[in-house]
């Protein structure tokens, strides 16, 4: 026999198996007898009496030592309290900010240090703003890309840049008026057709059941909920942000080539500029039918209580998900509080 290589908790085990075969004999020495004449006795007793003791099982198990050189688990079982387990460490409200800022810089040109038509650097914070031509025509650029993305929206959406879950940047597309109207279309033809036809990218529906439930989800749910009542609006309000953007953006020149030449002046002007477009796209997301009030009202019920409208999306954990509402914005709890709050105040377009 290998002793390096035993088994100490199989030697035991075999060996208790063997003594309780042998209970009813009479010339059989019981474990009760002195430890004197059964050490072994003494031995297999202290090991069996902590056999069922659930928390006996796991105490200490990293501190464990073998007496001879076994082979032991190198990760051995642990526990640990439920409570905190995969929470994340909350922000302060300046980094809660400066977070919901970027997500919303990066959904409209604008930001002076915010680049959405580059691969790379979209946030550029070294860009040399001290030269008159490269502030200017950052601005006068930012206004005419705005104005190109309402046509955009217009039609098939404009393009725009996202963090997503892993902290790289990505970008994806809006839904404009056009696809809108496109996918109505497709829906309803999808649905009609009890899924004979689907749109690409969908798995064709099986059997009777899957296919009536098919035409209600296609017509009912998505060509009118989410084609007609959703993206009609969203598609309206894209484009309204486009317009004032560029307007915001060709305004913001003029001080640019004034008080911008000096560095005090170029801050002020920043400052200024960028969070009021910050503002006036949050004014933009929580109308009727924006981003934000999409997000405020959506509702889960296979989450029961907690997936009410209001209340799933408060109770909705950070760092997103697979929630399709938040793919393309950082759920933290200063966007959940400044998102919600509105949508409790009726509104009407």
């Amino acid at each position: 026999m290998d002793i390096y290589n035993t088994d100490n908790s199989q030697v035991i085990t075999e060996a208790f198996a063997r003594g309780m075969a042998k209970l009813n004999s009479p010339n059989l020495v019981t474990f009760n007898n002195s430890s004197r004449m059964q050490p072994f006795g003494r031995v297999l007793n202290k090991e069996l009496n902590g056999a069922d003791n659930f928390n006996m099982q796991r105490h200490n198990v990293g501190n464990i030592k073998p007496v001879t050189r076994t082979k032991v688990n190198p990760y051995p079982e642990a526990f640990f309290p439920g409570k905190n387990v995969n929470g994340y460490p909350k922000s302060s409200l300046i980094e809660q900010y400066k977070t919901y800022k970027e997500d919303q810089l990066m959904s409209n040109p604008g930001g002076d240090n915010f680049f959405l038509g580059k691969a790379s650097k979209v946030i550029d914070n070294s860009y040399d703003h001290s030269r008159i031509s490269k502030r200017v025509g950052k601005d006068l650029a930012d206004a005419g890309n705005n104005f190109i993305n309402a046509f955009k929206d217009l039609g098939i959406g404009a393009e725009f840049k996202y963090v997503d879950n892993d902290g790289s940047i990505k970008e994806s597309r809006k839904v404009g008026f056009a696809g809108t109207v496109v996918n109505f279309f497709k829906n309803v033809t999808s649905g009609l057709t009890l899924g004979l036809y689907t749109p690409d990218g969908e798995v064709e529906p099986q059997g009777g059941a899957g296919r009536i439930k098919h035409l209600f989800k296609k017509v009912f749910k998505e060509a009118l909920a989410g084609d007609i009542v959703k993206g009609i609006p969203r598609s309206a309000i894209n484009v309204g942000e486009d317009i004032m953007f560029a307007g915001l953006n060709a305004v913001e020149a003029v001080p640019d080539a004034t008080i911008g030449n000096f560095k005090t002046g170029r801050k002020a002007t920043t400052a200024i500029f960028d969070n009021t477009q910050v503002v006036m796209d949050f004014v933009t997301d929580v109308l009727p039918g924006g981003e934000a009030s999409i997000r405020a009202r959506s509702f889960k019920l296979a989450k029961g209580l907690k997936g009410l409208p209001i209340i799933n999306n408060l109770t909705t954990p950070e760092k997103k998900n697979d929630e399709k509402e938040w793919k393309y914005v950082r759920n933290t709890s200063f966007r959940k509080v400044i998102e919600t709050i509105p949508s409790l105040i009726p509104m009407r377009i």
